[in-house]
């Protein structure tokens, strides 16, 4: 979530991802477009940009819907 609001605040790019270490679970950002990261077997890429909808107000803002959908597909309860 402070990914996503970071940003919404302008702290990252346009193309930059979420990348999951599928072995160990660890999120780290990276830099670029999906096309130009090798994510492989072990990495799972998301779209920042994919991260966010338009509100009522027109602005920005997390949607909360994609981010539960990503931390239950790395959750299991």
């Amino acid at each position: 979530m402070d990914i996503v609001d970071g940003y919404l605040n302008g702290d990252y790019n346009e193309d930059d991802v979420l990348a999951i270490c599928r072995r160990c679970g660890k999120i780290t950002l990276k830099a670029d477009t999906k096309e130009n990261i090798k994510g492989g077997k072990t990495t799972e890429l998301y779209d920042l940009k994919n991260l966010v909808r338009t509100g009522d107000d027109g602005q920005p803002e997390a949607d909360f819907d994609m981010i539960s959908q990503v931390a239950n597909s790395w959750l299991f309860v």
